[in-house]
């Protein structure tokens, strides 16, 4: 018994010395300042371990003296021996050096970079609440510009690395999430993504050979840490959106004498119809000068708003070493700041990783998105149909719109902005479905082979409706369909050599991938409907129309169904990568892929694109030891490599026909004729050659840090459009015949100019200078493309041009000289007669109508005082068609952005600032209001500096208005005209209205305060914090319309670019934002 007792006392303690053996290991992580870091990852063996709490505790079930491994975001890790009571300090990393950053098919440490790669964290794109994230990358990341089409919901973003070298196809860059190619990133909610990598020379990019042209950007989602804790964060915001002040426009008293003098001038009987509306003159009132105390109405602030948007966001993770999962759910509705406008997401995302060997890990993940965007006539935003509209409520005359001509669609109701936006309704949803699968095998030690494969499909509904009450004649329901697929399956192989010893390392990487795709399309069209159909009922009932054949003949169409079947898409490559790492200083990357595209003819289906850069780190060299101290990092990359576009239409190099209506009374026949592009089997790949020159820096501890970058890109073969001979049956035909280049610098810096434990205070920069040049085209090339602002009336016809020697982007016009003034004139006998050296103009200018007589002149003689003058930049002594020259660039040379962020305690502060030197925008607003437009414009109001061009009309004591023709009293009337005569009937494209397109932007302002965390913990809450963020709150600029970083037709014109066109642009919004962040 005694015995037993003894036995059973000696069991005990043993399993208690287990125990506590067991649980030995407990401490404390802090930082340097002494406060506590919670979720430090505290790991031993195979992984195993925990995360410190609230407090910085943590504790491991593991034997006294275990070798653990301690590590967090942003600090050096630290391996140590555990022990009991542990106090562990973590110093921060603010070198970067060890950061991982996404390459293509990889990932590799910051610090062995050999490309030219720009990254940044997802916390930083979510600091900014906008609805697109495209948008938040503005001023974030070097040689990366960012143009966005206007303030619309869901409007286009342009992004540009390094300035894009193709000039008639795509320039967008690669998108790539996690792995899988999509269309854009519009879909992808800020507080989703964990980091976005731009890759941008043709070293980082030529792995993605065929699609790599334009850069990559690679954008990889949030997923679990696997520490054994589960998470949940919520982010939300409202966004309050408040509409710019309307663009100046004339006063009441200017607008009527305007169209009053202009009417007068063009003639045709019609001004006294405009005196007896607006109450002009002796025989109608006399009420002129009545106007100056009248406010002119302006449908600007009609038809926008003060709007709202929600954004919320719910995520789950959690899982251990084995098992991680990651779930999210996003939600958002941006409403637009004109009225019946605006954009909803829904998005969902779901992620799990599951070791199933120890060898043998699976990963899947599922995401869907759901877009809504509401919205149509967004040029009736805050264009010149919507401030030129019924300026005065109530005329002092008759108020009757038949004496306007063929103006009446000015005042009359059916066209008031209002009543036309209410009467067009376009919904458009998107739906996208991803699923992804990957298995990873760790074959042996060193040899990590991957097999994943992605398929998605989307859907696409579009709903338009117009009432049929201003126009066009016959309401209207149009049911727009699509849908499509994407296949893609990779396969690597990633093998890092054994056994080199210390001094050397390389890596290999092998793979295989394949993409298809394709989508499909088809609009259902009826006209006619009963008066008393709304859109519902019509879209309930779509064949319940009466579709007029003469409905046919107004839109040209061939029926009321129109169905297209998209071209497959296949790609199949082979790619392979080297890195080879010598002392860890000397580094070397060699790339090769070859892709072989369906999009071009079979004798051109492959292409191969190599490249190659290297390193030297040469701060690590020994004869650097004595700068150990102050110097972390030096190091020096130089790149060369390919990459090509193959983002082009598959049915380029191949013949087709084309559907033709032509009519013979009542009967309508459909004949087929070959279409506009000649088919050419020799088309082949746009490629561009990259070569680039780097240098990355760091000293005092990543104190101050950055990378300067110098780069010269050259897009050969570029698709152009060249013109055929007649007897082909075709227009032109795309061939390899362009050559652009693009050569520039990019400098980042990060400065940390105060680091302390309740203050820091950091500031980074970056400067982009990107040159673009027009290398080679061939003669005869049709490359110039046209704005549609002034219709066939406008001159020169095509302001776009494409030119040796000149950007993309060049503008084609008239240079201005002003205006022709009196002292331009010798007035002899009452004829006004040019002075020697002053040149005539002939062909280019329009004043059509019974004033152009006023001025008696010379015969042949087209200039009189008040037209408009144009530079002779030929010097033949007369301003022709031949004086149009160039006179704009719109791509600005230098860009950049400037962020500053600090914090004080729980207080934290960011401030963002864009910035643009250079470049032009087209504003095409202004030009519009210089064109007379005959008497369809009566009664129109236009921009307020009309109120300052010339005039030629006074009235006179009895309020009858009469034409001055005495030289000094006519010299009077002007002598503070800013501006020409505008009457002037064709649309001119004068270098007065290329305005200068820098400005300097704060882009977002953020105060925010995080709860302590003594607090919060005591509910449960792990971080609670609120925030304030003001956008968009002023900008810079000289310019005169809205806001210069403006592109109203991001797709170009006739396949070409027309890049700065600002054309009843939608405003950007000034927003102000409330939001809350809180993890659990």
């Amino acid at each position: 018994m005694q015995k037993r007792r003894i036995f059973l006392a000696m069991l005990l303690c043993m399993l208690w010395l287990t125990g506590f053996a067991q649980n030995a290991i407990k401490g404390t992580v802090k930082d340097k300042t002494g406060e506590p870091l919670i979720g430090v990852s505290v790991t031993y063996g195979n992984g195993q371990g925990t995360v410190t709490d609230f407090d910085g505790n943590f504790s491991v079930n593991a034997p006294a003296g275990t070798t653990i491994k301690v590590s967090y975001v942003g600090f050096k890790p630290q391996t140590l021996k555990g022990g009991d009571n542990m106090n562990i300090t973590l110093e921060e990393d603010n070198t970067t050096l060890e950061d991982v950053v996404v390459i293509g098919y990889g990932t590799m440490k910051r610090k062995d970079l050999t490309g030219a790669v720009a990254s940044v964290s997802g916390d930083k794109l979510a600091a900014n609440p906008v609805t697109n994230v495209a948008l938040a990358l503005q001023g974030q990341l070097p040689g990366v510009s960012v143009v966005s089409q206007d303030g619309r919901p869901g409007a286009s973003m342009a992004i540009r690395v390094r300035g894009g070298g193709s000039i008639t196809q795509s320039n967008d860059p690669l998108y790539i999430v996690d792995g899988v190619q999509v269309s854009d990133i519009s879909d992808i909610p800020a507080d989703n993504i964990e980091s976005i990598d731009v890759l941008k020379d043709g070293a980082s990019t030529a792995i993605y050979g065929a699609r790599g042209a334009n850069g990559v950007i690679l954008v990889t989602t949030k997923g679990s840490k696997g520490d054994g804790k589960a998470k949940v964060k919520y982010n939300m915001y409202y966004q309050i959106k408040k509409a710019p002040k309307p663009l100046d426009v004339q006063s009441a008293y200017g607008y009527v004498l305007h169209n009053w003098s202009y009417a007068t001038f063009y003639g045709m009987n019609e001004a006294d119809g405009i005196a007896e509306y607006f109450g002009l003159g002796s025989q109608f009132g006399n009420h002129l000068n009545e106007y100056k105390n009248i406010s002119a109405h302006n449908y600007v602030d009609d038809v926008m708003r003060t709007a709202g948007t929600w954004n919320h966001d719910l995520s789950l993770s959690g899982g251990n070493e084995n098992t991680k999962y990651y779930a999210t759910v996003n939600y958002t509705k941006d409403d637009g700041i004109r009225i019946k406008s605006g954009m909803s997401r829904w998005s969902a995302n779901f992620k799990i990783s599951q070791k199933i060997t120890k060898n043998l890990t699976f990963d899947a993940d599922l995401r869907y998105n759901e877009m809504k965007f509401e919205g149509t006539k967004f040029d009736l935003a805050a264009g010149n149909e919507v401030y030129g509209y019924r300026p005065i409520d109530k005329p002092l005359g008759t108020d009757n719109s038949a004496l306007l001509s063929m103006g009446s669609s000015s005042v009359e109701p059916e066209f008031n902005p209002v009543a036309v936006i209410d009467n067009y309704t376009n919904i458009s949803k998107r739906q996208r479905i991803r699923g992804m699968g990957s298995l990873t095998w760790n074959v042996l030690k060193g040899l990590i082979a991957k097999s994943e494969i992605s398929l998605s499909r989307n859907w696409s509904e579009t709903q338009y409706w117009d009432g049929g009450q201003s126009t066009n004649p016959y309401n209207q329901a149009q049911l727009t369909k699509g849908d499509g697929y994407g296949l893609r399956w990779a396969t690597t192989l990633n093998y890092e050599v054994q056994g080199l010893g210390e001094n050397h390392s390389l890596t290999l990487l092998a793979g295989n991938e394949v993409l298809a795709s394709k989508s499909n399309s088809s609009k259902m069209t009826g006209a006619g409907y009963p008066t008393e159909f709304d859109m519902d009922r019509a879209f309930g009932l779509m064949n319940m129309y009466n579709m007029k054949e003469d409905y046919y003949e107004q839109t040209k169409k061939l029926s009321d169904f129109e169905s297209a079947v998209g071209e497959p898409k296949h790609t199949l490559s082979w790619f392979g990568r080297v890195n080879y790492d010598f002392l860890g200083r000397y580094l070397f990357t060699a790339t090769f892929r070859a892709d072989g595209s369906s999009n071009f003819a079979p004798n051109h289906h492959w292409g191969y694109f190599p490249s190659a850069a290297f390193g030297w780190r040469i701060s690590d060299e020994p004869f650097m030891e004595s700068a150990r101290g102050w110097l972390d990092n030096l190091k020096l990359r130089l790149s060369y490599g390919t990459s090509g576009n193959d983002d082009i239409d598959a049915s380029l190099w191949k013949e087709y026909w084309v559907p033709k209506v032509t009519w013979n009374g009542d009967k309508r026949t459909v004949t087929f004729s070959p279409g506009e592009i000649l088919a050419n089997p020799d088309l082949k790949w746009e490629t561009t050659v990259s070569r680039n020159l780097g240098i990355d820096y760091s000293f005092w501890n990543g104190k101050l840090r950055g990378s300067f970058e110098a780069y010269w890109n050259t897009t050969k073969d570029i698709l152009m459009k060249v013109p055929v001979a007649e007897t082909t049956g075709h227009s032109y035909q795309f061939q390899n015949v362009g050559e652009t280049s693009n050569k520039g610098i990019e400098l980042s810096i990060f400065y940390e100019i105060i680091r302390s434990k309740d203050f820091n205070l950091s500031v980074n920069a970056t400067y982009n200078y990107n040159k673009n040049n027009v290398e080679k085209v061939v003669d005869g090339v049709n490359a110039d493309t046209h704005t549609n602002w002034g219709s066939s009336m406008k001159r020169p016809y095509n302001d776009y041009i494409i030119r040796e020697g000149e950007p993309v982007g060049t503008i084609f016009g008239y240079k201005s000289a002003g205006y022709y003034t009196v002292n331009d004139f010798e007035v002899v006998n009452g004829v006004w007669t040019l002075k020697q050296g002053v040149p005539d103009i002939s062909g280019v200018v329009n004043y059509t109508g019974v004033g152009n007589k006023t001025y008696q002149t010379p015969e042949g003689q087209v200039a009189f005082p008040g037209m408009m003058k144009f530079a002779d930049t030929n010097e033949d002594g007369v301003v022709t068609e031949d004086d149009a020259t160039v006179i704009g660039h719109t791509m600005a040379q230098h860009t950049g952005g400037i962020n500053i962020n600090a914090n004080y305690k729980g207080f934290d502060f960011a401030a963002g600032f864009t910035y643009q030197i250079g470049g032009d925008v087209y504003n095409a607003n202004a030009m519009h209001s210089m064109m007379g437009n005959k008497n369809t414009s009566y009664g129109w109001n236009r921009l307020a500096f009309v109120d300052d061009c010339w005039k030629m009309y006074d009235v006179d004591g009895n309020g009858n208005l009469y034409a001055v023709t005495d030289p000094a009293a006519l010299a009077s009337l002007n002598a503070n005209a800013k501006h020409a005569l505008p009457y002037c009937e064709y649309g001119m494209v004068s270098s007065e209205f290329i305005e200068d397109a820098s400005y300097f932007r704060l882009n977002t302002l953020t105060i925010g305060y995080t709860l302590p965390k003594n607090l919060t913990k005591k509910v449960g809450i792990s971080n609670l914090r609120v925030y304030f963020t003001g956008g968009n709150l002023f900008c810079l600029a000289g310019y005169n319309g809205y806001d210069p970083d403006v592109n109203t037709r991001p797709g170009g014109q006739d396949g070409f670019p027309v890049p700065n066109y600002d054309w009843n642009s939608y405003p950007r919004a000034r927003t102000y934002t409330f939001g809350l962040n809180v993890a659990f």
